[in-house]
């Protein structure tokens, strides 16, 4: 059995002030106090919109908090079933205390418990089911059908490049463009600090070290003139990463590789259908690596794919992933290679996701259109980048959180959100404060800890509906709004009479 809820701090007597109300709402209690008498049964409630309907309708902080309270409150009852109580749960009734025989409360139940709108989730409703049962029915499972290579021919198709490879995931992508690249033992590959820590462990495991670079607030990538600086005599290789759906400056970033005589790999995992000065990423470095987890735009549950112009370049990563067998004698092995080969049931979902994402990046521009125009308006809440150069996928719709001009924190704001069932996620941290990385922080990178404590992810699905993108920008403008009201108040009464 689950264990009793404890909701004690949402618990305040009758008597407490005004003042006492808001402090503890700002403390983070679910959003709703619960006011009992002396003998501990519930007379009224105070949710964020109620203290601030008091003090806009001009109450003072000191003021007793029962004149205030919502003493029309809905709620539910012990003894019942969980589902009856529940069905009292409406968008305007986000919290149901449940009380005892008595009037006292001993739960509450929240809106979240019954509406959750995720950050993302696939969407599987083309032609993914008919695909992979054919996959069944044929008996062709493994990695061997026709799926593979018509998924591979569908993403070359689609971001113009001249050879694709499927692979088992994302992070075996950029490992298997390291193998085929020979960069490896001692081996340094430039990368940006504010990346998913893939990025890193797969020049770690090859033996090579990460060289950590700050990235620009302008794009939240990898910063060109930060990649000149980190070049030594033993560095191979330049890693930038598309992050959040916005690809990177890539001019500057090749012409310095070409000036140095180094390889490009892109990670392309978060960025699938961005474009660069009209060419989509994935095609201008030396190999493209993509992810198809869940939860990227498209998905195969777990793959990826690697994607280059050089056509011996994709033979070689071709036999490394299958074994490094050759391709012209089986059982003969012309590398010690590895296993990162994708399932035919997992490229007929690949092949059916491939046939919708002109529908998913148009959806995606809508919500972006409508998150910029509703967000725009909010003081501290700071719009994800996109540089005149880019067409930015928006993978994630990502915002910053200034802290001084929201009055509210990026943490606070992401547990307010969650408590109305929204799901957020926040940035990554910086790859040089986490433990299996600190003997590779060398520099300072004030551009990437400034974002990482800030960063804050909204739900951007596929086929996420307007009207739940109305539902998140609903929250966060009240959430801000009251926040607002109630630190001016407070701030207005510490200072006292002018």
């Amino acid at each position: 059995m689950t264990a009793p809820q404890d909701i004690s701090r949402n618990i305040l007597p009758l008597r407490s002030t005004l003042r006492e109300v808001l402090e503890r709402l700002n403390a983070g209690v679910q959003g709703v106090i619960l006011m009992v008498d002396e003998e501990g049964r519930m007379r009224g409630l105070f949710t964020d919109g109620d203290a601030r309907r008091a003090l806009l309708g001009g109450a003072a902080l000191d003021a007793a908090a029962e004149q205030h309270m919502n003493r029309r409150f809905t709620s539910g009852r012990l003894g019942v079933s969980r589902q009856q109580n529940l069905k009292l749960l409406t968008e305007k009734i986000r919290h149901l205390p449940l009380l005892d025989d008595a009037g006292r409360p001993v739960e509450l139940i929240s809106w979240a418990e019954l509406w959750r709108l995720p950050v993302m989730e696939p969407s599987l409703g083309g032609n993914e089911l008919k695909y992979v049962s054919d996959c069944i029915v044929s008996n062709w499972i493994s990695s061997q059908g026709k799926y593979v290579a018509s998924f591979e021919e569908a993403f070359e198709d689609f971001i113009g490049s001249d050879h694709a490879l499927c692979v088992s995931s994302g992070t075996t992508a950029l490992h298997l463009a390291l193998a085929a690249l020979e960069i490896g033992d001692g081996d340094e590959v430039i990368m940006p600090d504010l990346t998913f820590a893939a990025t890193a462990n797969v020049v770690i495991h090859r033996g090579g070290v990460p060289v950590l670079a700050d990235v620009t607030r302008e794009t939240w990538t990898l910063e060109p003139r930060e990649i000149e600086a980190k070049i030594t005599g033993r560095t191979r290789a330049i890693m930038p990463v598309h992050l959040y759906g916005h690809p990177c400056d890539m001019e500057p970033i090749l012409e310095i590789a070409s000036r140095h005589g180094l390889k490009v790999i892109e990670d392309c995992a978060e960025s699938l259908g961005a474009r660069y000065r009209g060419r989509q990423t994935g095609t201008m470095g030396d190999v493209g690596c993509f992810s198809f987890f869940a939860n990227k735009v498209i998905t195969t549950g777990e793959g990826g794919m690697v994607t280059t112009p050089d056509a011996d370049l994709h033979r070689k990563m071709a036999i490394l992933r299958d074994h490094g067998m050759s391709k012209e004698k089986r059982y003969w092995h012309l590398y010690a290679g590895y296993n990162y080969r994708m399932t035919n049931m997992q490229a007929a979902i690949g092949l059916a996701q491939m046939e919708r994402i002109g529908d998913f990046l148009q959806n995606r521009a809508r919500v972006v259109a409508l998150y910029n125009e509703r967000l725009g308006r909010l003081g501290g809440i700071l719009l994800p980048p996109c540089a005149p150069w880019a067409y930015n996928i928006y993978w994630l719709y990502s915002i910053l959180i200034d802290e001084a001009q929201a009055g509210i924190s990026r943490d606070e704001l992401a547990a307010k959100l969650a408590e109305r069932g929204i799901e957020t996620r926040p940035f990554f941290y910086p790859v040089h404060v986490q433990p299996p990385y600190l003997r590779y922080a060398k520099g300072n990178f004030p551009v990437t800890e400034w974002l990482s404590g800030r960063g804050l992810s909204l739900p951007t699905a596929n086929d996420i509906r307007i009207e739940d993108v109305e539902r998140v920008c609903d929250a966060i403008q009240e959430i801000v709004s009251h926040r607002r009201v109630v630190s001016n108040h407070l701030q207005g009464a510490a200072a006292g009479p002018a």
